[in-house]
């Protein structure tokens, strides 16, 4: 889980796995902004979605 009281500016552009209970595969995205209950993230489009934080992480690189 993502929690949007820790955003900063910093984590825009940052690789997201979406994970939700509505899905079978996880799906991975781009984190483009938040808003006090949503975080938007863009999938294969140009515009992101309104995500819940709940079924959200952080991708993480194992290269860097």
């Amino acid at each position: 889980m993502i929690d949007i009281t820790t955003l900063t500016k910093e984590d825009i552009s940052r690789q997201v796995i979406y994970l939700s209970p509505h899905i079978k595969f996880p799906e991975t995205g781009i984190l483009s902004s938040w808003n006090d209950k949503y975080i938007f993230v863009k999938f294969r489009g140009p515009n992101g979605e309104a995500c819940i934080p709940e079924d959200l992480n952080f991708a993480f690189n194992s290269g860097n």
